[in-house]
C-alpha cells in the first residue's frame, strides 16, 4: 500500500537520524536504547510505502537537540550530518504556535504534539511511538500508526 506522506514523530525520526548514521549507536543513544537495528529496519521498510515525508519545524527543534546526548566526536558529526540532510530533504509545514497553543488538546499533549495534529490532512497519515498522540490522531479521524503495535505485530519487544 502507498501512502502519500508520512509524518514521523521525534522519536522516530531520531531513530532514522542515528541509524541512517551510524547503526551501532542505536543501542547506545540514550533516547533510543528500547530500539534495535531491527527496529530501523522496520522503519524504513515502513518509510519505503510513503511518497514523501514530512517534518514540523518543531520536531526538527526537538530531533538537533536531543540527537548529540552522549554521543562525541566523529559520530557526533555523522548523526548532525543525518539530522541536517533529513531537514533538507522533508517537506516541513509550519504552523504558528500562537495558533497551535489555542488546540484544546495543547495542555495534555504539548506544543510539537499538537502541531502535529494541527498539520494532518487528508493525504498525510501520522507515524508514531507517542500513544497520546496516536489516539488524539485517530479522535479527530485523521490517519494513524502506532509503530509499537508495528513493532509487537513483527514480535518485537515494546
Amino acid at each position: 500500500m502507498i501512502i502519500e506522506k508520512i509524518a514521523l514523530d521525534t522519536n522516530l525520526t531520531l531513530l532514522l537520524a542515528v541509524g541512517r548514521a551510524e547503526r551501532g549507536l542505536i543501542a547506545r543513544h540514550k533516547r533510543l536504547q528500547r530500539y534495535s537495528d531491527t527496529d530501523y529496519e522496520l522503519l524504513v521498510g515502513q518509510l519505503s510505502q510513503a511518497q514523501s515525508l514530512i517534518t514540523t519545524p518543531n520536531a526538527l527543534t526537538e530531533v538537533s537537540n536531543i540527537a548529540r546526548y552522549g554521543i562525541h566526536g566523529a559520530s557526533r558529526a555523522r548523526v548532525m550530518y543525518s539530522v541536517r540532510a533529513l531537514a533538507c530533504d522533508c517537506g516541513e509545514v509550519y504552523l504558528p504556535s500562537k495558533e497551535v497553543v489555542m488546540m484544546t488538546e495543547f495542555e495534555r499533549l504539548g506544543l510539537a504534539d499538537c502541531a502535529w495534529l494541527a498539520m494532518l490532512g487528508q493525504h498525510t497519515t501520522l507515524l508514531t511511538v507517542d500513544n497520546n498522540l496516536y489516539l488524539a490522531a485517530l479522535t479527530q479521524g485523521h490517519r494513524a500508526i502506532n509503530f509499537d503495535h508495528v513493532r509487537a505485530s513483527r514480535g518485537l519487544a515494546q
